[in-house]
């Protein structure tokens, strides 16, 4: 949703059993994951 456009006081708005500390927390799982991506190069011929 954050991807998307929306705000972390929208979604916490439409899911109100969240806290902030939710969607920080997935910002930092979503960092860790990107952080970890390994980008293969390939050679065409």
């Amino acid at each position: 949703m954050l991807a998307a456009g929306d705000t972390g006081e929208t979604i916490l708005e439409g899911y109100p059993w969240l806290e902030p500390e939710d969607i920080q927390a997935c910002l930092v799982y979503a960092r860790r994951m990107v952080g970890h991506e390994r980008i293969e190069t390939f050679l065409l011929t």
